[in-house]
């Protein structure tokens, strides 16, 4: 699977996990970037483009991202890691 097709895979698995349209964008200068913006009504999600090269920090990415749609706000460790404790 090319990159494209990885990346639409997690733009449509975020969006049907949420119910929102979001934009994706990849960071290749900082290859662990994981930044959600939410200010704007279409959430933004930045990614390092290790999310590419790594299974793991997709899923990561993936699953951060959604519950910070969901809960409306920016998620802290604790969270999150509680979070990943239910998945």
């Amino acid at each position: 699977m090319d990159d494209i097709n990885f990346l639409n895979r997690i733009q449509d698995k975020i969006e049907r996990a949420t119910g929102k349209s979001i934009e994706l964008l990849i960071d290749e200068e900082n290859s662990n970037s994981l930044e959600v913006e939410l200010e704007d009504s279409i959430p933004r999600l930045i990614f390092g483009h290790a999310v590419l090269q790594y299974p793991g920090f997709a899923r990561l990415c993936i699953e951060y991202s959604v519950a910070c749609i969901r809960e409306g706000r920016q998620i802290s460790t604790l969270e999150f890691h509680a979070v990943l404790g239910r998945n």
